[in-house]
């Protein structure tokens, strides 16, 4: 039997976002993440630039970046290879992100360029996607930013760790939304603005405890939230430079992830490519800057937390590079983060055991 993980990483393919990448590319990959086998590429519609598992680990989708497509793909169990099911439109333009909600039936996607968020139909048993169930065009006035801020730009949609609400960030308006997700249908129950220019891009929780991360992308910030689970509720707390103190120049906040242990959150910077991570506070879930190490590569656009092998995953879309760093009780690898592979324009990656 193979072991070790099947990879797959996302491109960015046009010409107009200086990219240079050919679709879904596939690898099988040892236990350790040192090894890396080409076993397909999968050309696809445009910008395959988000990846996501189904719930049940069979299929996989992607939404496709400046465009108005999701597309899905089946999964062999015992090759890791792919094969394209279905393709439909997303709803919107321009969708960046993908959420399956608790039964596997509706996928919720942002579309950053006309600012809604959607919900499309999903077959859980033939990988089949169907028609949009449900449309929400996001509210509010636009921040201060004017290249950056002229509208609503939803860039994810995430589930707090009870399933009860979904989560967008939109770093347009400057305010994470909060829905209730029932039966492919989306309803806005609440808000809560954040800093002026922040520009909010993802929101992760923790694992146990009520406390909630955002990653603000315009002014490079973590801000930490009290979370309450029953009502949905964010009560910001703190908000902390990502950047170490020394650091002087410009950078764009990416991704946002927290350790399966719950004690830290790890944060990637664009443009000052840069891996920071914070300490969280149990007691209050406060944040302190603890590390900040450069990622490896241009444009860090997103990171992968591989569990079982307590090792980060970076996509750098402008070096065109794949690169790994080790995860360890005192903080990342002083060592660094290490060269996996060469891959054109990445911008997510996808791991499922073998």
């Amino acid at each position: 039997m193979v072991s070790g993980f099947f990879a797959y990483v996302g491109c960015y393919t046009t010409v107009e976002r200086h990219a240079h990448g050919n679709g879904i590319n596939v690898y099988h990959v040892n236990e350790t993440l040192t090894t890396w086998q080409h076993l397909q590429n999968m050309p696809t519609l445009d910008n395959p630039s988000f990846l996501s598992l189904d719930r049940n680990g069979r299929y996989l989708c992607a939404v496709h970046g400046d465009r108005n497509h999701i597309s899905s793909y089946a999964i062999s169990p015992q090759t890791g290879l792919i094969a394209q099911i279905s393709g439909v439109e997303s709803g919107g333009q321009n969708p960046v992100h993908l959420a399956f909600d608790t039964t596997n039936r509706f996928i919720a996607i942002p579309n950053y360029a006309d600012g809604t968020v959607t919900s499309v139909a999903f077959d859980a048993t033939t990988g089949m996607l169907g028609a949009v169930t449900s449309s929400v065009i996001l509210p509010g006035a636009p921040g201060p930013h004017r290249v950056e801020q002229h509208c609503a730009h939803p860039h994810g949609v995430t589930f707090d760790p009870a399933e009860r609400f979904l989560y967008v960030p939109d770093k347009g308006l400057d305010r994470i939304f909060v829905f209730h997700f029932d039966e492919g249908q989306l309803t806005l129950i609440s808000h809560v603005p954040t800093r002026e220019g922040a520009g909010p891009r993802h929101i992760a929780f923790h694992p146990t405890l009520p406390y909630a991360y955002v990653i603000n992308e315009l002014d490079c910030t973590v801000t930490s939230y009290s979370h309450n689970p029953e009502t949905g509720e964010l009560t910001p707390r703190q908000t902390i430079l990502a950047f170490p103190s020394h650091y002087t120049g410009n950078g764009r906040g990416a991704e946002i992830a927290l350790t399966p242990d719950g004690t830290s959150v790890i944060a990637s910077l664009r443009g000052a490519d840069i891996l920071s991570v914070f300490h969280i506070e149990n007691n209050t879930g406060m944040l302190r800057l603890a590390q900040s190490i450069d990622s490896g590569g241009q444009t860090p656009r997103f990171f992968s937390l591989v569990t079982p092998a307590s090792t980060i995953l970076v996509a750098h879309e402008t070096s065109d590079t794949i690169g790994r760093v080790a995860l360890t009780q005192q903080g990342l690898d002083f060592k660094g983060v290490q060269h996996c592979l060469n891959v054109a324009s990445p911008s997510s990656i996808v791991l499922q055991a073998c």
